[in-house]
């Protein structure tokens, strides 16, 4: 049976999980000031999310 998953996850494409395509975009950073403002940019990002989860708005 293991052999049969192996095949079935070998035929589907990886979708990147929300970490890796955060680090990936952190990688393209140019300098470190940019490499701040991307981060500053992903919490931002992360907050709204956690404040719509709540059903709530950050300003």
């Amino acid at each position: 049976m293991s052999h049969l998953i192996g095949l079935i996850k070998a035929f589907i494409p990886h979708i990147p999980s929300e970490q890796e395509q955060e680090e990936a975009y952190l990688n393209e950073s140019v300098d470190q000031a940019d490499v701040e403002r991307r981060i500053l940019e992903i919490d931002h990002r992360h907050q709204h999310e956690h404040a719509s989860a709540l059903g709530g708005a950050i300003h």
